[in-house]
């Protein structure tokens, strides 16, 4: 099993099939106003934070990502699929100044 913490982008280029293996990939998406957004940059900075806790914690079992809370996401396991798993939490307060 394969965690793709890549972005859309740059995972477009891998040869899915060579690869062997089931695909897991996570999403990180901001609620506000009861509405759920990709918000690009905390979503780059949560698969990073993601990435470092599955090395840190030598996490060798995919399902145990789930029990990640990088950058205050979390999983939800109503709107993830077997293979796209959805991490949310409540949009940050935008910072003044």
């Amino acid at each position: 099993m394969v965690v793709n913490l890549a972005s859309n982008e740059y995972f477009s280029v891998v040869d899915r099939k060579a690869l062997d293996a089931e695909i897991i990939t996570p999403a990180f998406k901001d609620e506000k106003d009861g509405k759920l957004r990709a918000l690009q940059f905390f979503a780059k900075r949560a698969r990073g934070s993601m990435a470092r806790w599955i090395i840190d914690n030598r996490v060798e079992d995919p399902e145990a990502v789930k029990a990640s809370t990088a950058d205050g996401y979390k999983f939800s396991p109503k709107q993830s699929t077997a293979n796209d798993w959805l991490f949310t939490r409540p949009q940050p307060p935008l910072k003044n100044g």
